[in-house]
C-alpha cells in the first residue's frame, strides 16, 4: 500500500511512502474512519492510522472474513463509500463466499457470489445490495446517489437498485423462486452487437463497438475540470481493447428508467501493454488512471509470467491545472457542510465522510446541521439537496418523523431517498408504511415513476409481516410499469408473501397486475403445493372477464411453468368449470394452454386435443410443436408410434427425433437409421444424440458407424463420452475400434502445445475462412456461439481473446484445468435406462433440467434414477486430434478472424423439453 504525493502541485508525484508491504491478495482500497480499508481475500481488513502519521498503528483488524479463496480472478473488490454512509464493494461469480464477523457460526453468515454488498463502518453490519452479473470490477455513484457497476463477459453495465437480482453468466440465483432476472441498463455491448455477426478486437467494427468484454473500473465523472459534455457519463477501462470506454445515460421520466448509450471511446492506447484498471477524479477535477502494464489479461495467460515490477498511474486533465494541497479535515463543521454545494463531487463526498466520522466520535454538529437544513429546504438544484439529505443522514440529523415528511417532498429523488433510508436497515415504522402505501395507491395525486421504483425497491427491506398492504398497492399499479426490471423487482419483494399465503396470492391476481407479474405469481402458487395452488387458481381462470385475455394467458403460462416435470396431478373440483370457460375462448393460445394444463390433470379430452394438433398438418408448426412438447414432457403413453410416423413429416422430423429418446421403443434404432441418409446435418446430430441415449441403441449406432451408414466424423467427442458413461466394456471396446479413444491430454500438454503451435505458424497455403467456419460449427458451434452463430451451452466466444493461439490451445487441450462448476459435465440416468449428459441448468423437487448440445431436456424427478457430476468440463478433451494440419489452420484462422461469413441454418426449437414456441 503506497502513498503518492504531489507536494509542489506540478501534477506529478514527488513523494512515495510505503504504508504497508506485507499483504496478499489486495484487490480494493478506501480510506476513512481513522484508517485504511482493504480487500484482502479472505478478509476485509482495516489498518488503523488514527494519529495520521501514514503508518499503521498496529496489526490490521479483520472486520469481516469468509470470502472464498477459490474465487480465482473473481475476487471481491471495488471499495467505495456510498451516499448512505456505508462502504460498498463487489464480488465475482466463481465461488460462493460466506461472510461474517470473525467467529460467526456458518449458519449465521451471509452467502454471496456475484453481486454488490455494503458494510457499515460503525454499526458493523454486512448487507447484500444486489445479486447477479458475472465478475464486476467497477463501481460508482451518479448525482442521484444511484450505483452503477461495470462487469466482465456478459453485459458490461448494470444500474444497482437495492434488491435487484441480475442476469448471470451461469448458475442460479440464491432464491430458486426468482425465476427471471433483471437485465443490463445498457443498450449495447462493446464486443458483439447481438443483431449480426461482428468481431471484437481488430478492424473497423472493433473500433465502433468498443474493444472487448473485459471491463475494469468505473467512474461517473462529477468533477469540475473536464468539459461539461463528460459530466454524468460513465467511463470504464476495456482491458482487451487497450482503451477507456464512455457510456452516456438517458433517463426516462415516464418509466423511471435509465438507458446507457455508447459514447465515443475516451482514449485508446497504442501500447499493447496498456491494461487500464481504475479511474477516479480528484480534488482538482483531474482524473487518475491506473495501468496494469502487462501483456496478459486473465485466467492462465499470466499464471507464471505476470510483470509485477510494472504499473503506471496517469493523470488526465483539461487545460492548465495547478493543484493546491487541500486538507479538508482541517475545516470546521460549517465549512464542510457548505462543501455540499461544490461543483466537484470529490469535495462533497470527502466532506460528508469527515462529518460522519466526527458524528461517530460523539461531536456535536449543530452548526453543520443548520447549514444542511437550509440547503435541503431552499436549494433549488436537486443534486445539492440530495447531498444535504445524505449528509444529514450520515451525521444523525434526520429522525423518522423528518424522513416521513420528506415522502411528500416536491422532488421525486428526495421522496425516493426518504423511502430508502426509512427501510434501508431492515425495518420501517408503521406511520412510514402507511404513508408509502398512500403514495403507492396514488391517493394524493400523480406518483412519479422514479418514486414508485424506489417504493418497489424498499418493499424487499420491510419485514414480511408488515409489507402486505404496500405490496398489494404496488401490485395494483404494476400495469403502469413500462420496464420489465421494475416488475421483476416488485416480484422479488412479493415472492415470499405469495409463497406462504395463497389468499394473498389470489388478491394479487385479482388486483389487475401486469401480465408478467401474473405469470410469476401463478408459477409460485403451484410450485410447492401444486394441487392446493391449482384449487386457488381455477376460480381466477374461470372468472376473469373475457377482455382480460393477456392476464388469463399469463396465469395459464405461469401455472404450466410451475408444473414443469409434474406428470400427473389430481384435478381440483373447480377445474371442470374453469376448463369449460377456457375452451370457449376466442384465443387459440388460451385454448392450447388449457389443453396442456388439462393433460397434467389427467383430462382425456386434453390428450386427444393435443394429439390431434400434432397430427394436423394444417395447424401451424409452432402450435404442433407446442402440443408435442407437452405430450413428451408428460411422457404420455403410446406416443412412440406417433413419433416414428413424424419422421416422414419435414416440419416435425427434428422434434420427433429428439423426442424419441424419451420412449424405450425397440423400433426406434431401425427407423432412425433407415431415415438417416435423407436427414439434414442438424437432424443427423439429433439422430445420433438419440441413439446414444440408451445402451442398446448405442450398440446399433456403433454398428452403423462400422458399416459406414453413419460417418465416423458425425460422432462428436460429447457423444463418445456419453457412450463411455454407460460403463459397458463391450461398448467401450467397440467405440475404440470404430471411432477412437478419449485420452486425457494434460500429461502431454507441453508437447502438444508445441506441435500445434508449429503447425499454426505455417503461412502457406493461405487459410480458408469458409472452411474454418464449417469446422467451427462441427467442432465448437454445437455449444459455443461466435459472431452470432452457434449454440448457447457454453460461453459466447466472440469476446474472448481470439487472437491468442496460447489462449485457444490452453483451453482446448486442457478444458478442465479452469472451469466454473456450472460448466461441469452432469449425467442423469433415468429409471428406464436413458442417459442424458450436459450442463445441469436447474434442479427442483419436481424436475431436473439438463442442457445438452442439441436441446434442453426437462426430466420429471420421479423418472430420475441418479445424477452424477463429473469433475471435468462439459467440453471434452482431444477435439483437435482428428483435424489435419490444414483443417487446424483454417479453424484457428476463423476463430481469430474479424468477420463472420454468413448464417448457417438455425436449430429449430424441439419438442422434448425445449422451450416451447408460442403458437
Amino acid at each position: 500500500i503506497l502513498i503518492l504525493e504531489d507536494t509542489d502541485g506540478d501534477g506529478k508525484a514527488d513523494r512515495r511512502t510505503v504504508f504497508y508491504d506485507r499483504g496478499t491478495n489486495f484487490t480494493g482500497i478506501e480510506i476513512g474512519f481513522g484508517g485504511v480499508w482493504v480487500c484482502a481475500t479472505p478478509n476485509l481488513l482495516f489498518f488503523p492510522d488514527r494519529d495520521g502519521d501514514d503508518r499503521p498503528d498496529g496489526a490490521p483488524e479483520i472486520k469481516l472474513d469468509g470470502w472464498s479463496e477459490k474465487a480465482q480472478h473473481n475476487l471481491f473488490n471495488g471499495l467505495k463509500w456510498g451516499p448512505d454512509g456505508w462502504l460498498w464493494g463487489l464480488n465475482g461469480i466463481t465461488a460462493t463466499s460466506y461472510v461474517g464477523k470473525p467467529g460467526t457460526p456458518e449458519n449465521e453468515r451471509v452467502a454471496l457470489n456475484c453481486g454488490v454488498w455494503r458494510y457499515h463502518p460503525t454499526l458493523g453490519v454486512f448487507d447484500v445490495v444486489a445479486n447477479g452479473t458475472t465478475n464486476p470490477w467497477g463501481l460508482d455513484f451518479d448525482d442521484r446517489g444511484e450505483a452503477f457497476i461495470t462487469n466482465c463477459v456478459i453485459a458490461h453495465m448494470f444500474r444497482v437498485i437495492p434488491g435487484a437480482r441480475f442476469e448471470r453468466m451461469f448458475g442460479n440465483d440464491f432464491n430458486p423462486h426468482a425465476y427471471e432476472l433483471m437485465k443490463t441498463c445498457a443498450d449495447h455491448l462493446h464486443w458483439w452487437s447481438g443483431q449480426t455477426w461482428q468481431q471484437s478486437r481488430v478492424g473497423a467494427v472493433h473500433e465502433r463497438l468498443g474493444g472487448g468484454h473485459a471491463h475494469v473500473g468505473a467512474m461517473i465523472y462529477l468533477g469540475d475540470n473536464w468539459p461539461a459534455e463528460y459530466r454524468g457519463s460513465l467511463f470504464t477501462c476495456n482491458i482487451h481493447g487497450h482503451r477507456v470506454n464512455n457510456d452516456r445515460f438517458e433517463r426516462d421520466a415516464r418509466t423511471g428508467g435509465v438507458v446507457a448509450h455508447h459514447g465515443p471511446d475516451f482514449l485508446q492506447a497504442a501500447d499493447p501493454w496498456f491494461r487500464g484498471l481504475e479511474l477516479k477524479y480528484g480534488l482538482d477535477g483531474g482524473v487518475y488512471l491506473t495501468d496494469w502494464s502487462d501483456q496478459g489479461e486473465c485466467h492462465e495467460t499470466d499464471a507464471d509470467g505476470a510483470h509485477r515490477e510494472n504499473g503506471r498511474i496517469f493523470k488526465v486533465t483539461y487545460g492548465a491545472v495547478r493543484s493546491r494541497p487541500v486538507d479538508l479535515a482541517r475545516l470546521d463543521d460549517r465549512a464542510l457542510a457548505r462543501l455540499q454545494t461544490h461543483a466537484n463531487e470529490w469535495h462533497a463526498r470527502t466532506a460528508r465522510r469527515i462529518l460522519q466520522e466526527r458524528a461517530a466520535s460523539g461531536k456535536d454538529l449543530a452548526g453543520a446541521r443548520e447549514v444542511l437544513e437550509t440547503l435541503l429546504a431552499r436549494e433549488p438544484a436537486m443534486p445539492r439537496r440530495l447531498r444535504a439529505l445524505w449528509t444529514l443522514w450520515a451525521i444523525g440529523g434526520l429522525d423518522e418523523a423528518r424522513l416521513i415528511g420528506l415522502l411528500d417532498d416536491r422532488t421525486p429523488e428526495i421522496q425516493a431517498w426518504a423511502a430508502r433510508l426509512l427501510t434501508g436497515e431492515g425495518s420501517a415504522p408503521g406511520q412510514a408504511l402507511e404513508r408509502m402505501e398512500q403514495l403507492a395507491r396514488g391517493g394524493t395525486g400523480e406518483l412519479a415513476a422514479y418514486t414508485r421504483l424506489y417504493l418497489v425497491s424498499a418493499l424487499g427491506k420491510i419485514p414480511l409481516d408488515a409489507r402486505g398492504r404496500l405490496a398489494l398497492a404496488l401490485a395494483a399499479r404494476s400495469g403502469e410499469m413500462r420496464e420489465a426490471n421494475e416488475v421483476l423487482l416488485l416480484w422479488y419483494g412479493l415472492e415470499p408473501l405469495v409463497g406462504r399465503d395463497r389468499a394473498f396470492a389470489s388478491r394479487v391476481l385479482t388486483a389487475g397486475p401486469a401480465p408478467m407479474l401474473a405469470r410469476l405469481v401463478a408459477r409460485r402458487l403451484v410450485a410447492d403445493e401444486p394441487e392446493a395452488g391449482l384449487a386457488a387458481l381455477c376460480p381466477i381462470l374461470r372468472d376473469l372477464p373475457e377482455n382480460h385475455g393477456e392476464e388469463r394467458l399469463s396465469v395459464l403460462e405461469g401455472t404450466l411453468e410451475g408444473l414443469a416435470g409434474r406428470k400427473r396431478l389430481s384435478a381440483p373440483e373447480e377445474w371442470a368449470s374453469a376448463r369449460d370457460m377456457l375452451e370457449q375462448s376466442a384465443r387459440g393460445d388460451i385454448r392450447s394452454r388449457s389443453a396442456a394444463l388439462g393433460l397434467v390433470l389427467g383430462d382425456s379430452r386434453a390428450e386427444a386435443t393435443l394429439r390431434g394438433v400434432v397430427l394436423d398438418r394444417k395447424a401451424g408448426e409452432a402450435a404442433r410443436q407446442y402440443a408435442l412438447g407437452n405430450l413428451v414432457e408428460r411422457r404420455v403413453a403410446g406416443l412412440a408410434g406417433v413419433l416414428l410416423g413424424l419422421l416422414e413429416d419435414p416440419a416435425m422430423r427434428a422434434s420427433a427425433l429428439r423426442a424419441l429418446a424419451a420412449y424405450r421403443d425397440p423400433g426406434t434404432p431401425a427407423a432412425v437409421l433407415a431415415a438417416y441418409p435423407s436427414l439434414s446435418p442438424v437432424e443427423r446430430e439429433d439422430a445420433v444424440a438419440t441413439l446414444a441415449s440408451r445402451k442398446e441403441w448405442a450398440a446399433r449406432l456403433l454398428e452403423a458407424v462400422e458399416k459406414g451408414t453413419v460417418a465416423r466424423r458425425e460422432l462428436s467427442t460429447t457423444v463418445a463420452r456419453q457412450i463411455l458413461a454407460f460403463g459397458e466394456p463391450g461398448l467401450s471396446e467397440t467405440l475404440g475400434k470404430v471411432w477412437g479413444t478419449l485420452r486425457p491430454t494434460s500429461k502431454g500438454k507441453a508437447g502438444l502445445m508445441a506441435r500445434y503451435k508449429s503447425v499454426l505458424a505455417e503461412t502457406a497455403p493461405a487459410p480458408d475462412l469458409e472452411h474454418g467456419r464449417t469446422l467451427f460449427m462441427q467442432t465448437c458451434g454445437t455449444c459455443h456461439r461466435l459472431f452470432g452463430q452457434g449454440g448457447d451451452v457454453g460461453p459466447d466466444l466472440t469476446g474472448a481473446d481470439r487472437s491468442s493461439v496460447d489462449y485457444w490451445l490452453e483451453n482446448v487441450l486442457d478444458p478442465s484445468a479452469s472451469v466454473g462448476r456450472d460448466y461441469l459435465l452432469t449425467t442423469v440416468v433415468t429409471t428406464d435406462g436413458r442417459l442424458v449428459s450436459g450442463i445441469l441448468r436447474t434442479e427442483t423437487p419436481a424436475a431436473v433440467v439438463i442442457r445438452t448440445p442439441t436441446e434442453t431436456v426437462t426430466l420429471p424427478r420421479e423418472d430420475v434414477d441418479s445424477i452424477k457430476r463429473a469433475e471435468v468440463s462439459m467440453m471434452p478433451e482431444g477435439q483437435l486430434e482428428s483435424l489435419k494440419s490444414r483443417d487446424l489452420r483454417d479453424l484457428f484462422a476463423y476463430l481469430a478472424s474479424d468477420r463472420g461469413l454468413g448464417q448457417p441454418a438455425a436449430r429449430a426449437n424441439g419438442a422434448a423439453g425445449a422451450k416451447k414456441p408460442n403458437p
